[in-house]
Parts: structure tokens; sequence; C-alpha cells
């Protein structure tokens, strides 16, 4: 198969279960629900209160939940793009060390662990963006910790990824990295 420069190719991400966005929508409806009992009880606040009020926390909502989806792994010729949530991380392949790269369950092997979040979007079973993981940088998109690609960079970070076929995505780095 020819390498040109402009071939694209996309690798599906692990399904992320929906009934996670309970940790954004539960947390909406509390504030919501505050949000509409103080006022009601309060002199000062009126019902236009409200009317701005509400539908700016269902559009915050509503964006959150869209960036929960936005997910993508593609090789864009010689660099991996991953676009997750808020956030796109475009790396070369070449700065990628392939040889120490490995697929791990994160529960057995919680060194890969993403620690702390430095500027990231998360929620239990869900990473996307900056962390900080055994001091050292990496970029996330996991929606499956059961099957994780982690890919050391020659800089120290790393990738934490979780495409639906690991193999697949490391099996295409690798004949990259070779051409």
């Amino acid at each position: 198969m020819n390498a040109h420069p402009d071939t694209r190719r996309e690798f599906a991400v692990a399904p992320a279960p929906v009934w996670r966005l309970l940790w954004l929508w539960l947390p909406m409806l509390g504030v919501a629900v505050m949000i509409v009992a103080t006022t009601l009880q309060s002199a000062q606040r009126t019902p236009m209160d409200l009317a701005i009020t509400l539908p700016f926390l269902l559009l915050v909502s509503g964006v959150l939940t869209w960036a929960f989806f936005r997910r993508r792994i593609e090789l864009q010729g010689t660099e991996l793009v991953v676009t997750s949530t808020f956030y796109r991380r475009r790396t070369a392949v070449s700065a990628l060390q392939l040889d120490r790269a490995r697929i791990v369950d994160l529960a057995e092997h919680a060194e890969f662990k993403p620690g702390i979040k430095i500027n990231g979007f998360g929620m239990p079973g869900f990473q996307s963006g900056h962390y900080r993981s055994g001091g050292k940088k990496v970029f996330c998109l996991v929606t499956d910790a059961s099957r994780v690609l982690h890919l050391p960079l020659r800089d120290g970070s790393a990738l934490l990824l979780s495409p639906e076929n690991p193999r697949a995505l490391l099996d295409a780095l690798n004949a990259q990295a070779t051409r």
C-alpha cells in the first residue's frame, strides 16, 4: 500500500456508555432545582431571572453533552490526530516510541492511569484532555479503561487512547513508521 501524505485512516473509538452522562446531567438538574427554589423563596428575584438562568444552564449542559460525543482517532499521512471533547492533539508518528507502546488494562496497570487533571474533561470512566500520570504529561481519550493503548513519546510525555481495536491502530502506526 502506498502511503501518500494526504492518506487518512480513521479508527473507531471504543464506545463510552451513555449513562455516564448522568454524572453531568444530575448535578445540572440539582443546580436548576436550587435556582428555581431560591427564586421562588426570594422577594428580590423575579421570574425574569429564571428566564435567563435556566436556558443558559440548558445551553451549557447541551455543549458539554455534545463535547462528550466528540471523539475521533485518525492517522493522517505521517500524523496521528486525536480529537476528544474540546481538545485536539496532532502527533508526528516519528515522535512516538512505538517499541515501548503497550495495550493495557488500567485496572491492572495503575502506573498508566490518568492522575491529576491539568486541562481536561472527565467523569468516572471517561477522561479527555491533558492529565499527569506518574509525573509525566499525558494526553487522554479514555472511554474503556480495560483496553487502552499507551503510546510514549520521545519528549517524555504519552498518549492514552481507547480505540475500539487497539491492535489495529498500533499495527497501522508501526506500518507508517517503517515507511
